[in-house]
C-alpha cells in the first residue's frame, strides 16, 4: 500500500539527503516500525512550496483485523 507525507522545507532541509531522511524518519513512525519504508518518490509542488513523498507502508494482517473485529 503507498502512502504520502507532506513537507514544508526550512532551513535544516536545503538539501536532498536531509529530505530523504525526515521522510524516512516519519514514515518510520507512522508505521511503528524498526525498519524504515522504502521511499518510492520525492517530488517538489512549486505552486505548494511542499515536498511530498510516497512511500510503501507494510500490509499489517494483526492490525486489519483490530479494526474490522
Amino acid at each position: 500500500m503507498l502512502k504520502a507525507l507532506v513537507i514544508t522545507p526550512n532551513e535544516k532541509t536545503t538539501e536532498l539527503g536531509s529530505l530523504l531522511a525526515v521522510a524516512r524518519a516519519e514514515a518510520r513512525k507512522r508505521e511503528k516500525s524498526d525498519q524504515n519504508p522504502p521511499v518510492r518518490a520525492l517530488r517538489f509542488f512549486p505552486e505548494l512550496g511542499v515536498y511530498v513523498a510516497v512511500y510503501e507502508a507494510a500490509d499489517n494482517p494483526v492490525q486489519s483485523a483490530k479494526q474490522t473485529g
